[in-house]
């Protein structure tokens, strides 16, 4: 942090501090940008441990339409157990099969550790397995003549 204060006389402070912000318990999901249609994926948390000793606890995946909220049961295993060694960092990961009809899912992950937890949500838009067909043709002319282009299909 650097903070300058001055004053209309030319006079003028200065402070700097370091600061850091920091949890000793961390959830980083890693998410793919959008999910598709009936796609089977596998989604990985890493928990970091910046603790000065080991932490073992729980991490959960809820799953909601993100359109009514509606939980969607597609999880075997939404509860699983971590270990993170002192200063380390482990990773869980679920496998779950996208469901047809959803325009988005809101991903919700907690990690728990004795009097540590941390947590991140977020919506994924979730793109139809239907693909639009377009033709095209390359269109050459010369001159000024009149010319007529035909799409067959």
């Amino acid at each position: 942090m650097l903070g300058l204060t001055h004053s209309k006389d030319l006079m003028y402070n200065l402070i700097g501090n370091e600061l850091v912000t920091q949890k000793e318990l961390m959830v980083v999901p890693g998410v793919p940008r959008f999910f598709r249609e009936g796609d089977e994926i596998y989604l990985a948390t890493k928990i970091t441990n910046l603790s000065e000793k080991e932490q073992t606890g729980q991490t959960k995946l809820e799953l909601f339409d993100s359109v009514s909220m509606k939980p969607l049961q597609i999880l075997e295993k939404p509860v699983q157990e971590f270990t993170a060694k002192a200063s380390q960092s482990t990773s869980v990961s679920w496998k779950f099969k996208i469901p047809e009809k959803v325009s988005a899912i809101t991903y919700r992950v907690v990690a728990a550790a004795g009097q540590f937890s941390d947590g991140e949500e977020m919506a994924i838009p979730v793109l139809t397995n239907r693909m639009l067909v377009t033709e095209s043709i390359p269109l050459y002319h010369r001159g000024d003549k009149p010319k007529t282009f035909t799409l067959d299909k």
